[in-house]
């Protein structure tokens, strides 16, 4: 069976390569020149980490020592994975997808495959390839279409307006910098703009919670207290009842109590204590914890000593000389990077095929597949702390779906019901989660896939390991990938 992967960031060449392993035929069509996505894009995301901790970016094939890497050797990873396992001879560099279209034929949309258009990505003018596949995944990237907000008054500011993605290697040398945003990047941004610029404003609406590299004052790795089973008990119970244990059931006292003292712990270990309190979060963990990542080295010390300056206010307007806060403060800048987020959109997808709700979530059943279309999957947007790994299982669990080898296979209603119930959940616990950040639930997650292509959830020898020891990483879910066939 054809099956046409788009895009070969870390999830288009781990789902080629688990489908290759499952006896499929795979072309990946991808716009770079690399494989990786927009970590190769020509130096796009210059200068902001990697914040996954040793043995965490990595697949369970091919160990990973590399801590808090940058862009340059994740890169490498990255290609050394592709080339190791044969993806590259199957990547289509450089091209750019046009359309994706369910061929004609009975039942619902895809039922009978998929038709491909694709163009040279640096010559619009080139003719259109047609391709037929019996499956398409799309594997994008829930990072790649930047979203940069509308602000009245940019024709009156004459400097420039980046997103994140767009920073290169000497944008913010020597500049009066402004970042607006809350997450990683943001602050990433913001501590390199303290170094590089003449001066560094950083904008939030609100701040959120970030993660240090170690807690319990410094001592432990934050994988040790997030990637656990025991960890994951200790946030509100998961929305599928068949991934939910007795120990996710400990009464919500001792939740709350805990919870405090990992909290107290956090802005100890972060810093966080040191700053202003308008500058630390106002809400008690695990309030958006989906929101956090590692905190940058150097931040609090930045701001601590007025290399970086710290708002916390919408943004209004753009003004002659930069932008004007809610608050009613100007802002001057000679740059203004965007650090906003991305929209998950799908330009190149039919109208016939549906995935979004009419607030813009997405409508994937399990995050992967889009009820009402077949022989279509999506890997990436069932997002967890460690997305590497929640890719990789969503590349197995995909394999059997197209195969139809699942445990169980719901119908178009039993799927958009399952869809209902797993968004009201997660606008409950995980608010503003668009649909596709499962956040801290990695256990659960890859619990729940497991459980779905009848694979059991226990990944350890004993269950104190089972419990204790850090459980949403690769090398846990080695050996998944069935043998070809006639071998």
């Amino acid at each position: 069976m054809r099956v046409c992967v788009i895009g070969a960031g870390p999830g288009g060449i781990v789902t080629a390569k688990v489908l290759l392993d499952n006896g499929f035929d795979v072309t990946v069509l991808d716009k770079y020149r690399q494989v990786g996505g927009v970590w190769s894009a020509g130096g796009c995301y210059d200068g902001l980490a990697n914040q996954a901790a040793r043995r965490l970016f990595e697949f369970a094939d091919l160990p990973n020592r590399l801590h808090f890497a940058d862009a340059v050797d994740t890169q490498r990873y990255l290609e050394h994975y592709a080339e190791t396992f044969g993806v590259l001879a199957g990547v289509r560099h450089g091209t750019e997808v046009v359309s994706v279209r369910p061929l004609e034929g009975p039942g619902r949309p895809g039922a009978a495959g998929w038709s491909v258009d694709s163009r040279p990505t640096d010559d619009e003018t080139a003719q259109v390839r047609r391709e037929e596949f019996d499956h398409v995944v799309v594997a994008s990237g829930a990072h790649h279409h930047p979203h940069v907000p509308e602000l009245p008054g940019r024709a009156s500011f004459h400097g420039t307006v980046l997103h994140s993605n767009e920073v290169r290697a000497g944008t913010l040398t020597g500049r009066r910098v402004v970042v607006v945003g809350g997450g990683k990047s943001a602050l990433d941004l913001a501590t390199r703009a303290a170094r590089e610029a003449t001066s560094a404003t950083l904008v939030q609406r609100k701040v959120n919670w970030m993660i240090p590299e170690r807690f319990l004052l410094g001592s432990v790795g934050y994988k040790w207290i997030l990637f656990t089973r025991f960890g994951e008990a200790l946030l509100p119970r998961y929305h599928d009842p068949a991934c939910v244990r007795p120990i996710d059931r400990l009464d919500e006292r001792v939740k709350r109590a805990l919870w405090w003292l990992i909290t107290r712990d956090l802005l100890f270990s972060a810093g966080l204590n040191r700053l202003p309190k308008h500058l630390r979060p106002d809400r008690a963990l695990p309030f958006h914890l989906a929101h956090a990542g590692v905190i940058p080295r150097g931040y609090v010390r930045a701001v601590r000593r007025g290399l970086i300056a710290a708002k916390v206010s919408a943004v209004e307007a753009y003004t002659g000389q930069g932008l004007r806060l809610a608050t009613g403060e100007e802002v001057t800048a000679d740059v203004i990077v965007f650090a906003t987020g991305h929209r998950k959109v799908f330009p190149f997808l039919d109208p016939s095929v549906s995935v979004h709700d009419s607030a813009g979530r997405l409508r994937l059943y399990r995050g992967i597949v889009p009820p009402g279309a077949d022989r279509l999957g999506f890997v990436g947007f069932r997002q967890v702390f460690n997305n590497i790994m929640g890719m990789e299982l969503t590349a197995h669990w995909l394999a059997r779906h197209f195969r139809a080898t699942l445990r169980t296979t719901p119908g178009e209603q039993e799927m958009r019901d399952a869809v209902d119930a797993r968004l009201a959940w997660q606008e409950q616990v995980l608010p503003g989660s668009g649909g596709y950040d499962f956040g801290p639930y990695d256990i659960h997650c890859a619990d729940e896939l497991l459980h779905d292509m009848g694979l059991p959830s226990h990944r350890a020898g004993n269950l104190l390991a089972e419990y204790l020891l850090p459980g949403g990483v690769a090398h846990r879910y080695r050996g998944l990938t069935r043998p070809r066939q006639g071998e």
